[in-house]
């Protein structure tokens, strides 16, 4: 069983380096589970009073996964700078469900690729508000829609005619810094909709670059002496966690 207390993230020209006060176990094998026991009557009070801290519970899980997810849209993007296109796809008619919404996105995919076959990709389906103009509920909630970013330009005509189901808009990004944190603000505000359960928050072309994770101590050593060197990181902090005590994190940027 391996264990480390540093780990590289190499997304492109980003680097995170995050250092932790207590080591991180790899490959630990899982305990089997003992078979379930009658519950006394003071671990069932002792559960009920548990209870009463499930929303606070929750919304702490829903924090960590929103930042789990920018965080691979920033890595990804980062890992990519290919990606300069940003395109949302709108339906004509309503679509509330990504059950029905997704399978059109994928035959789009599949025209768009007969088109650009070296087509990369970053898509992030969400929905529209659930009420209409006047502030009235919709009876299915929120339409999908879709944002993208890729590796091309087109005209909107030409795309609309391929995405084939409605509105196209198009953005060519430029003079954006950090266009990995733009983009994860820009679609990251409602990733945790119910309607997103069992689905997919991120789609991508499997020809992305990924970020590239090192965790044995002498690599990354010798990134941070050859690589890093004296640089300034463009941005640090400390937190602590339950697990893992204390964690510095540093980003770098070249």
């Amino acid at each position: 069983m391996a264990t480390y207390q540093n780990k590289l993230i190499i997304s492109g020209k980003k680097v995170e380096l995050y250092q932790y006060e207590t080591p991180i176990h790899v490959g630990q094998k899982k305990k089997k589970k003992k078979a379930a026991k009658r519950r006394t009557k003071e671990e069932i009070m002792k559960q009920i009073k548990e209870c009463a801290n499930k929303a606070f519970q929750v919304e702490v899980m829903r924090d960590f996964s929103l930042r789990r997810t920018r965080s691979r849209i920033v890595r990804l993007i980062n890992a990519n700078p290919d990606l300069k296109v940003f395109i949302t796809l709108t339906f004509d008619s309503d679509v509330p469900s990504l059950v029905e919404a997704n399978p059109i996105f994928k035959k789009f995919i599949k025209r768009l690729k007969r088109k650009r076959p070296d087509l990369k990709y970053i898509a992030i389906p969400e929905f529209q508000s659930d009420n209409d103009y006047y502030g009235r509920p919709k009876p299915n909630g929120g339409a999908v829609h879709y944002h993208l970013l890729v590796n091309f330009e087109m005209a909107s005509d030409e795309l609309k005619a391929i995405w084939q189901n409605g509105f196209v808009k198009i953005n060519r990004i430029k003079h954006v810094n950090h266009l990995g944190l733009y983009v994860s603000k820009y679609v990251g505000k409602n990733l945790f909709d119910i309607r997103y359960f069992g689905m997919r928050k991120i789609l991508a072309s499997k020809n992305l670059e990924q970020p590239i994770i090192i965790t044995v101590f002498k690599e990354v050593k010798e990134f941070i002496t050859n690589a890093i060197g004296n640089i300034p990181p463009l941005f640090e902090k400390s937190y602590r966690s339950d697990w893992l005590g204390k964690i510095q994190y540093r980003l770098y940027g070249f």
